[in-house]
């Protein structure tokens, strides 16, 4: 079958609650949209039909994930984390799961905060270099600034690794409190909310 069908969007962020549920939470402005996606769909090509629904630039972080039907789910339910499309693969594997089941929503988050934090709670790939958190590409710099000035010195990429460091570094730190461990965190960079300054990467 080669027929476009309508898939579901829903823009917002994904999250898990302390049992390891997964939930998309859309945001409050998504009425959701619906595009027409070919059963041969490229991941590219997916993904600009979602740039261009949502008016997103080329340069903007984005993650398209979806969950299957609940009893696809079994034996973990909504603990299981939801399907993130960086394939054309995954693509037709979902566009087959959509010709029997019409209910299927493919869930957009945008943003370096939001797919940093999706990063995060996948468990994705994540450098960590010595007792250091290596920032790729960015020469492990430490930085002292808001994070206004942030967006102004880093691009949308970049920040993703910035939030992702934020997010793996406080990690450690919960870990330390909760074990009694002696990590050490003296030279990782953190970012700072826009009211404080601290080194770039850990938020207070």
């Amino acid at each position: 079958m080669t027929t476009p069908q309508r898939v579901c969007l829903f823009h917002g962020a994904w999250r898990r609650n302390e049992d390891g549920h997964w939930n998309f939470q859309r945001k409050l402005s998504d009425l959701g949209y619906t595009v027409m996606v070919k059963p041969t769909e490229t991941v590219e090509g997916l993904a600009q039909l979602v740039r261009e629904r949502y008016n997103l630039q080329p340069e903007t972080p984005l993650v398209m994930a979806y969950h299957p039907p609940d009893w696809l789910l079994e034996p973990l339910g909504t603990r299981t984390p939801p399907i993130y499309l960086t394939t054309t693969s995954q693509v037709e594997t979902m566009m087959h799961i959509r010709s029997w089941f019409s209910e299927l929503t493919l869930c957009v988050s945008s943003g370096p905060e939001d797919v940093a934090h999706f990063q995060f709670l996948s468990n994705t790939t994540f450098t960590i270099g010595g007792a250091t958190f290596v920032f790729n590409g960015l020469n492990d710099k430490e930085l002292v600034a808001s994070k206004e000035i942030l967006e102004e010195i880093f691009n949308d990429q970049e920040r993703v690794t910035i939030y992702r460091s934020h997010l793996e570094i406080e990690k450690a730190k919960e870990e330390e409190r909760v074990t009694g461990g002696s990590a050490s965190l003296s030279s990782t960079p953190s970012v700072g909310e826009a009211s404080t300054s601290s080194p770039s990467g850990s938020r207070e």
